[in-house]
Parts: structure tokens; sequence; C-alpha cells
């Protein structure tokens, strides 16, 4: 059996598979300091405990307003599980005397029927969070399951496991007298270690190998931006991905290899595309295109008292 036969069969052994997602274009931010993202971190063991066995958490990323989760299970059980994630979230923001309001939170359910899609959107949920985090790589994210694919290191990373800690720090943790939890859940620092209860060898074994997962993670823009616009979702791209799609589309139209070398209209149709499709910035288009920054404004007017990004 070839590496991606066998991928297609383990694929097949499992699901239904879902993209859960919530919108953050409206929503207030969540997630204001660090405590709420170790509490959220330790609510989604909790909520997966919870479902033990009925559910599979392949990888997740919270981020400041909104959640990603690549998952497996019956449609109604996948619900439940965000309904009581939801539930315990909206307790926890009101014991706080939090002003975010997610009654309204609701979330959007993905079916993922395919090896390559799946393989997509697991990268494209474990590089979210280091697109808005300056100080963050696709793996060493902190809120998620990111850092622990394809990464040995986990090994010999600190285990307090949840069976050694007293019944009343549990409870204060959780905030909940319901404590019950698998004997492989561990701490690692302050919140439970998803290397402990997510599938990471299952959702690592649909890729070919650590590199087929490097690649999907580094250089599969254009999946990216298909998976961005049907979640209606804002993705941001670094400059080395903006220039690797304008070299793609200049080859694919001009026949030019260099975006730069492009004439005036060619850059304009390219800046259109490359402002449409990957959301690239202004300053973006002028480092990579070498257009003027005056043209590319009144291509692309910004209106009054919004930020332009870098």
């Amino acid at each position: 059996m070839s590496i991606d036969d066998s991928c297609e069969f383990l694929f097949s052994e499992g699901g239904p598979y879902w993209h859960l997602c919530t919108p953050g274009e409206f929503q207030s931010v969540i997630f204001k300091e660090r405590e709420d993202y170790v509490f959220g971190m330790n609510l989604v063991a909790w909520c997966v405990a919870h479902y033990e066995g009925a559910i599979k958490i392949y990888t997740f990323q919270l981020m400041s307003n909104h959640f990603h989760f690549v998952l497996s299970g019956d449609y109604s059980i996948v619900y439940e599980f965000f309904a009581l994630l939801k539930k315990r979230l909206s307790r926890y923001l009101a014991s706080k005397n939090s002003d975010t309001d997610i009654k309204k939170l609701d979330c959007n359910f993905f079916e993922v029927k395919d090896l390559q899609y799946i393989r997509t959107v697991i990268a494209y949920v474990n590089r979210n969070g280091y697109l808005v985090d300056r100080d963050s790589t696709p793996y060493n994210y902190q809120w998620g399951a990111n850092r622990f694919f394809f990464a040995p290191a986990i090994e010999y990373e600190t285990r307090k496991y949840l069976s050694t800690v007293s019944k009343r720090k549990l409870g204060a943790i959780f905030s909940t007298h319901d404590i019950q939890f698998p004997e492989t859940y561990y701490f690692t620092g302050n919140y439970v270690s998803p290397a402990s209860y997510c599938s990471i060898t299952a959702a690592e074994q649909l890729y070919r190998n650590a590199h087929d997962y490097f690649h999907f993670v580094s250089r599969r823009v254009e999946s990216f931006s298909d998976i961005a616009k049907e979640l209606g979702d804002y993705v941001a791209y670094t400059d080395e991905e903006i220039y690797a799609a304008a070299v793609t589309i200049s080859m694919g139209n001009y026949k030019m290899k260099s975006p730069k070398l492009l004439g005036v209209s060619e850059k304009m149709q390219l800046a259109k595309e490359l402002k449409y499709k990957y959301n690239a910035s202004i300053k973006q288009m002028r480092r990579i295109l070498g257009m003027d920054e005056r043209l590319l404004n009144e291509l692309f007017p910004v209106p009054a008292g919004f930020k332009t990004s870098k």
C-alpha cells in the first residue's frame, strides 16, 4: 500500500469530519487577557472529556474573538459540544463581570469530505493564530494544538497528571464540581495539554510525512484563500506568501516572472487580484509590485478613520 493509499484508508475509517468555527467579524473580544485564554484551554479539555469517545478533536485554535475546531463525530453530538462550550464560557465571562456578550455567538459547520480538504483545513487552523500574533509562528502559538504537530520534543515536556491534583484545586481550576477526567489528561504549565486529549497522531497520519505537513502550512496560499472565502473569514498573508501568489499570477497571465517588470495596467490588474483574493495591504502591494502608493490609494480608497495594515 502506498503512502497516499494509507492516508486515504485512514481518512475513510474515521469521520464524519467537521470544521467548526465561529464568526469573528462582529463578535467583541472574548479572550482579553492571559487568564481568559488559560480558562478557555482548560474549558476545551473539560468539554472533550465530557464527550469522551463520542468526538475526536484533531486540532483547534482559540483566537481573541472566535475559535476553530477540526473534529469528527455525529453532527448532533458535535453541536452539543459547541453548545456546552458556549454555555460554560458565558458563565465564566459573567463571573468576571465582563462586558463581552456571547449569547448570539453561533457556529458554522463545514463537513470535510475528502483527504485533501482535511489536510488543508488542519493547516489553515494551525496557522490561524500566527497571522495575527506577530510574536508567534504556526509552531509555537500557545492557544491551540498546533505546536504539538510533528514535534517529538513534546515527549519531554513537564507533565502533571490531573489524577494527582486534589479535587478542591481541580474544582477551582475548572469552575465546576464535575471533574471526571480520563487518566491520560495532564497539565503542561497552567492548562491541560492538548496532546493529552487531541488526536494529534491520527491527524499527522493524514499527511504523507512531516515535509508534506510543512508544505501545507507554508505554501498552500490559494487553498487557504478558498477556505477563507467559504467561511467569510479575513486572513492576512505574509510578504513572502503574497509575493509567491504575485509571481504565480504574473507568470500565468503575462508570462513574466518578476511582477515589478509588468506595465502599469498589468500591475493594476494584478493588484486587484492580490487585494480581493489574498487581502494584500497597500504597503504589501507597494513593496511587491513596486507601484506608487498614491496610485494604490486611488485604486483602493480607504474609508475615513480606518487604519491600513503594514
